[in-house]
């Protein structure tokens, strides 16, 4: 009699798959619960928006949702590209509701960034990639996002008539190259980076009092993994040029939002430099989503590029309810979707613990 005939491993079984379930009910109240509290406590704010709405034009507001879904697809076809570069096809459907999943844990959870980076981790796995190539493309993706908004901001410092001057304008675009130049050696050569890495973890295993080999062979073996992944130039090219459309048509949705309610005086350079403040500060805020940081960075530079407070602030309200609680909400329903779809779906959704619904960082 094999095994799975036991009579006693069955009742394990059963006892692990009750454990489970009643595990999966208790991360399902922490998520709704999460989602309420966050509800209640920017209620004004949400109210505001929806108070704003009555006054938007329908035509200048379709073209804002329209920008905010293309932002989120390009920022999916990015990720997409950079796995296409290292040999692992996803289809264009996965790429956007694991984008859209991702991004909602990253605005919505404590520690967001950790579990969206945890769940982008195992969809990819999922999809084929192997820890290397996983590991790179994150690492790609976040260096193309990076340098891709550093060129928007360039373009609002040369758009901005008289301020900048060409000194800072060189220098700056300088900068980019060199970070750039600097990310794509360490890519291709990326032995001093492991060297100072196998360095570092000797150093941490030494104060951990453990054998100062600990993890060396494993970041070896990464290391030799990686050195299969050689994305071309056009591989480059195409990824930033999908990172720089992410940033524009967000930026897009910004303008179409100032258009809906009939705000005037948003140029085209007022208008990247609005936007790259805004998106530069998104980190400082320890709130999801980087609330109530972002939003003052994008009223105050409104305000400073002469639209009047009263105007600027249901502009960047109106603006921060389709990208920030749309998106948030899109990408909890696909999650949702995914919990009734097939395994492959809630896989990425599955912590250590297996456990679905409540990813492990």
């Amino acid at each position: 009699m094999s095994g799975w005939d036991d009579p006693g491993m069955t009742d394990v079984m059963h006892r692990q798959s009750g454990k489970a379930g009643r595990f999966r009910l208790v991360a399902a109240a922490v998520v709704i619960g999460l989602l309420v509290v966050e509800a209640v406590v920017f209620a004004p704010t949400i109210e505001s928006a929806v108070e704003s709405l009555s006054n938007a034009d329908v035509t200048w507001f379709s073209v804002a949702v329209l920008a905010i879904a293309a932002s989120m697809g390009m920022f999916a076809l990015t990720r997409r590209r950079l796995l296409l570069a290292a040999g692992v096809h996803a289809s264009v459907g996965s790429s956007v509701a694991a984008a859209l999943v991702a991004n909602s844990l990253h605005a919505t959870l404590p520690g967001g960034p950790a579990f969206s980076t945890a769940y982008t981790f195992r969809w990819m796995r999922g999809e084929g990639a192997g820890n290397a190539v996983a590991t790179w493309c994150l690492v790609a993706g976040g260096l193309v996002s990076t340098a891709s908004l550093g060129l928007v901001g360039l373009g609002a410092t040369l758009s901005v008539g008289g301020s900048p001057s060409w000194t800072q304008v060189v220098l700056s675009a300088a900068g980019l190259v060199v970070v750039t130049a600097i990310a794509r050696e360490f890519v291709r050569r990326p032995q001093p980076l492991v060297t100072a890495a196998g360095w570092a973890l000797r150093r941490v295993n030494r104060l951990r009092r453990r054998p100062e080999d600990t993890g060396v062979t494993a970041l070896d073996e990464l290391v030799a993994q990686l050195g299969t992944v050689r994305p071309r130039g056009r591989d480059w090219s195409a990824a930033t040029g999908l990172a720089l459309l992410n940033w524009a048509f967000d930026a897009a949705c910004l303008a179409a939002c100032a258009a809906a309610l009939g705000v005037h005086g948003l140029t085209l350079p007022l208008l990247l430099l609005v936007y790259t403040a805004g998106m530069t500060t998104s980190g400082l805020s320890p709130l999801p989503g980087g609330l109530g940081v972002v939003d003052a960075a994008l009223v105050l530079t409104l305000v400073a590029g002469g639209i009047p407070a009263a105007q600027a602030l249901p502009v960047v309200v109106l603006y921060r309810l389709l990208s920030l609680v749309g998106v948030v909400a899109a990408g909890w329903l696909v999650c949702a979707v995914q919990q009734f779809g097939p395994a492959r779906g809630r896989q990425a959704l599955k912590g250590e613990t297996g456990i679905a619904g409540i990813p492990s960082a």
